[in-house]
């Protein structure tokens, strides 16, 4: 049976990043003055919330909070079960692969799983600013892809399907394609707010076993 493509190197096109996003508001950013600076700051939980619907009412410091929130507590959550599917699947495929019955039985009781825990998460996220919303698509998008590979990973095993293997590596491709792009653009909106987004080591090359 034709082998599934390795993940090697699949830590480094995570929607997190695996844990190499960094972030720091720009210093040279406009400050906001005055007492509407001061009632800004004391209401700034309620206007992110209640307002959200509405950009033209955030401030470019509510919007950099909102950013910075979105990428260091949803993503993040997403990320926990993200990593460890893909631990869970890299420790039986590529270098790794040993045969058909291990990988089924870590797709099956781990990566799976998890992953079906990460993507649960991505579609729970709600964009608090519009400039998110997209973003937040993309990323259901994205999860929700990979999470298809998995499925036909599976498939492709019970079945000794090579059809299905292709299908499935088409999609990891597909999902390596879409957060490569997320990453780009997310890192465009940061810096619009004055908010550095980082991302090391980004590669969306695969290898053959």
């Amino acid at each position: 049976m034709k082998k599934l493509l390795g993940l090697a190197l699949i830590t480094a096109v995570l929607l997190s990043g695996c844990g190499e996003v960094q972030i720091s508001i720009n210093k040279n950013a406009e400050p906001q003055t005055g007492e509407n600076n001061s009632k800004e700051e004391t209401n700034k939980e309620l206007t992110l919330v209640d307002d959200v619907k509405d950009g033209e009412k955030l401030t470019n410091a509510d919007k950099q909070k909102a950013i910075i929130k979105f990428i260091n507590e949803d993503i993040q959550r997403v990320a926990e079960y993200e990593v460890v599917a893909f631990e869970s699947l890299a420790s039986v495929s590529g270098v790794n692969y040993t045969d058909d019955e291990t990988l089924y039985k870590e797709l099956t009781s781990t990566t799976i799983p998890s992953y079906e825990k990460a993507l649960g998460e991505a579609e729970s996220i709600e964009g608090k600013i519009p400039e998110l919303e997209e973003m937040t698509e993309r990323i259901v998008s994205a999860t929700q892809i990979f999470y298809d590979s998995l499925l036909l990973e599976k498939q492709a095993i019970e079945e000794q399907d090579e059809v299905l293997i292709e299908e499935s590596n088409a999609k990891i491709e597909e999902y390596y394609r879409l957060v490569e792009s997320y990453h780009s653009d997310m890192k465009l909106l940061a810096e619009k707010y004055d908010v550095t987004y980082q991302v090391d080591g980004q590669s969306g090359e695969v290898d053959e076993l």
